[in-house]
C-alpha cells in the first residue's frame, strides 16, 4: 500500500469527442502536486454494461467479473474526484450506472465533483452531489464548476486547449483537489 493517498478520477463522459478526459488529465497533475497519487478511471475505457447483477449492490454480492473488478478498483481508493459534463441539465447515464454498481465501497469516501458545461455544469453537479451524499460519500465543499466559452472549441466542437480551459478555474480547482487529497491522506493515516 502506498503511503500517499490514492485518488480516483472518474471520467463520467463516454462520448468519442469529449472534454472530460483532457480535464481529468489536468486534474491528475493537480493531485500529484497536492501529494496524492492519481488513479484514472475512464468509464469509456472501463465499459461497464448496464447494471447486470442479480442482487442489489447493497447486498455486497458480486458475481460478474466486471463488477468484481470495478469494486476492487474503488475499494483501493482513499478519495475520488468525479469529472462530469452537464447533459440536458443532468449528469451522464454511464456515470450513474457506474455509481449504482456499488454501495459499501463508496461509504465515507472523500469526494469532489468537478463539472463542466455552458453553465459550468451546475445542474449536473447538483444532481450528482445529491446522489453521492445519499449513498454516503463525504462530498467536499461545493465542487468546481467550469463554464465553457465559445472560443474553447474549434468548428468540429473539439476542445482547443484543455490546459487553458482548466486554467480559468485553476485556483478553485487546485484548492478543492488539495482538500480532497488532504482529507483522504488524513483518513489513510487514521485507518
Amino acid at each position: 500500500m502506498s503511503a500517499r493517498a490514492q485518488i480516483g478520477i472518474i471520467v463520467g463522459s463516454t462520448r468519442p469527442v469529449r472534454v472530460g478526459r483532457p480535464v481529468a488529465d489536468e486534474i491528475a497533475t493537480l493531485v500529484g502536486t497536492a501529494g496524492g497519487d492519481a488513479v484514472m478511471l475512464d468509464l469509456a475505457e472501463i465499459r461497464l454494461p448496464l447494471l447486470d447483477e442479480a442482487l442489489p449492490p447493497a447486498s455486497g454480492v458480486r458475481t460478474q467479473p466486471h463488477t468484481i473488478a470495478w469494486a476492487e478498483q474503488i475499494e483501493a481508493l482513499d478519495g475520488v474526484i468525479f469529472v462530469t459534463p452537464d447533459y440536458n441539465s443532468g449528469y451522464p447515464a454511464a456515470l450513474k450506472n457506474a455509481i449504482d454498481y456499488l454501495k459499501t465501497e463508496w461509504s465515507a469516501m472523500p469526494a469532489l465533483v468537478v463539472s463542466y458545461g455552458w453553465a459550468g455544469g451546475a445542474s449536473a453537479a447538483a444532481q450528482l452531489t445529491s446522489v453521492l451524499s445519499y449513498i454516503g460519500l463525504q462530498v467536499q465543499g461545493d465542487g468546481v464548476q467550469m463554464p465553457f466559452q465559445p472560443t474553447d472549441f474549434d468548428e468540429s466542437m473539439q476542445l482547443i486547449d484543455a490546459a487553458a480551459f482548466v486554467g480559468r478555474s485553476a485556483e478553485a480547482l487546485a484548492a478543492a483537489v488539495a482538500q480532497v487529497v488532504e482529507v483522504s491522506a488524513h483518513e489513510l493515516v487514521s485507518a
